[in-house]
């Protein structure tokens, strides 16, 4: 490793401790009070914590009176929590995730700092907050990031322990995956203790790990933490959420398709690359390290923790992008080892990035052009609408990074990395987050205004856009509408064909999405 470059200049700069902390709040929080809600899963998620707090009910969760079975509790219960007390607003629905967020970063800088060193651990932060589906996860308003910040804790609280064992580290580990349970079920207990029974057996440790495992620390704080909620959400529902999580969500989801994400084995290994992008030239010598030498305790642990999430998620029939971070932290770990060491060929990803995310914009028109949904085609030509001065302002700043990026020769590379991995943040945040959230999102949020202003009965009918509920502010059932009711439907729906006598009223239409009043 090169010990001199944490004494330069500029990279002791974007190593110093201010601009580690504004880096972590912008990819924490970026535009997330004015950015709205994505749907589905955002919508999905605020529309339940909304309704929680509507009904009472803290039990069981509700989307539009239809009962939610996907996640356990607790991270409607933050949601709700700060709600009470910020008001109904998107930054209020986000703010456990921003939170849940910024303590990732800093359980993983504190983690590498004391198997390693200050400099690799100050890296970290910048692999982890710089990450563009990092930076999108920690904002949105669902249970992720809360759940890979617990993952987390938990897996280094495990090797702790591995080094050192006391029961008050027994105790933490009990809290995490307590809590780890009621964010995402079983996976939050299953990718920690498989991966700590590979690292205590390799080391001819089985009795200690099963010691551990089966300690009553660990046993009663599990207990304590999800047994109460379990009982309660039995007594109101009896066996329906448990048939609803625990089979479909749980078993279903890996056996079979669900919500048209399906993949192949193969999806992450190919995906893996771009998820990694801007880092994408570290990974070659990682391996290399890896193959070099036998991984051992910390660095079998790591790997082990990689593998199991890659393994799993790849053999599971229904796959998303981002459930991949929950093994990208160990990579980020051991990628921060190489970053010192970086040439020419580590500015590539990045600069590829930021050029075709910064040049995304242009080609509105034409995927418009080429593609056949009215839906989409809404939505992508009021995104080329939607490309105003501002954004340009931003293409503009992007392509002044790529260009710098080769043209500052004298500055070292690792420095040109961090650089280019802070543009390619920024783009993401503050480019193509804004101009897709105001194309998509922002009609619904318009409509849901303008139904709430007008008053009377409201339905959902052939489009399921949940964040629909939350800025109107009520439950809005999805079903064929009445006469007398509100519409919120997709742009291209012809209510007319539901009853020919029938007189639907457009009452707004913006990108995919109307609002009509059907008499």
């Amino acid at each position: 490793m090169n010990n001199a470059l944490p004494q330069q200049g500029l990279f002791k700069l974007l190593l110093s401790t201010p601009i580690l902390i504004v880096l972590a709040l912008v990819s924490t929080f970026g535009y997330a009070a004015w950015l709205p809600l994505f749907d589905l899963d955002e919508g999905a998620f605020t529309t339940a914590t909304r309704e929680m707090l509507e009904t009472g009910n803290w039990i069981s969760t509700y989307m539009n009176g239809v009962p939610r079975h996907d996640k356990p509790i607790l991270i409607y219960w933050l949601q709700a929590l700060s709600v009470s007390n910020f008001g109904l607003s998107t930054l209020s629905l986000r703010l456990p995730s921003c939170l849940a967020a910024l303590a990732w970063i800093w359980i993983s800088y504190r983690f590498v700092k004391e198997q390693r060193n200050e400099t690799e651990a100050r890296l970290m932060v910048w692999l982890l907050a710089s990450l563009p589906l990092a930076s999108i996860i920690f904002k949105a308003a669902i249970a992720d990031a809360l759940l890979n910040f617990l993952l987390c804790a938990a897996f280094f609280d495990i090797y702790r322990y591995y080094q050192r064992a006391d029961k008050g580290t027994l105790f933490r580990i009990g809290i995490w995956l307590g809590l780890g349970f009621l964010t995402k079920g079983p996976v939050a207990c299953a990718l920690p203790l498989i991966a700590s029974f590979v690292l205590f057996t390799s080391e001819g440790r089985f009795k200690d790990w099963l010691k551990a495992v089966f300690h009553p620390i660990i046993i009663t704080t599990f207990i304590i933490i999800v047994l109460p909620w379990h009982i309660a959400v039995y007594l109101d529902q009896g066996w329906e959420f448990f048939k609803g999580f625990y089979l479909k969500h749980n078993i279903d989801r890996f056996s079979s398709t669900m919500e048209s994400h399906g993949g192949k084995p193969y999806y992450y290994v190919m995906l893996l690359p771009l998820l990694l992008t801007p880092f994408t030239g570290l990974i070659a010598p990682v391996i290399k390290s890896l193959l070099n030498q036998r991984p051992k305790e910390l660095e079998l642990f790591l790997l082990t923790w990689f593998l199991l999430v890659l393994a799993i998620f790849s053999f599971s029939k229904t796959q998303l992008p981002h459930y991949i971070l929950y093994g990208i932290t160990p990579v980020l770990f051991l990628m921060a080892r190489h970053l010192l060491n970086v040439g020419f060929l580590s500015l590539l990803a990045p600069a590829l990035t930021i050029l075709f995310v910064s040049l995304l914009p242009l080609l509105f028109d034409y995927a418009a052009s080429q593609s056949h949904k009215p839906f989409d085609i809404a939505v992508l030509e009021l995104a080329a609408l939607e490309y105003s001065i501002i954004f340009q302002a931003m293409t503009a700043i992007g392509l002044c990074i790529v260009i710098s990026l080769f043209l500052l020769r004298k500055t070292d590379y690792p420095s040109r990395l961090l650089m280019g991995a802070a543009g390619t943040m920024l783009v993401f945040n503050f480019l193509l987050l804004p101009l897709l959230g105001a194309a998509q999102q922002e009609p619904v949020r318009e409509a849901a205004l303008l139904a709430k202003k007008l008053g009377g009965p409201v339905v959902s009918y052939g489009i399921n856009m949940p964040s629909f509920s939350v800025y109107r502010d009520a439950i809005v059932p999805r079903r064929e509408p009445q006469r007398g009711e509100l519409v919120f439907t997709r742009i291209n729906k012809d209510l007319s064909l539901l009853d020919p006598t029938a007189n639907p009223v457009r009452l707004y239409a913006k990108g995919g999405v109307a609002l009509y009043s059907y008499e």
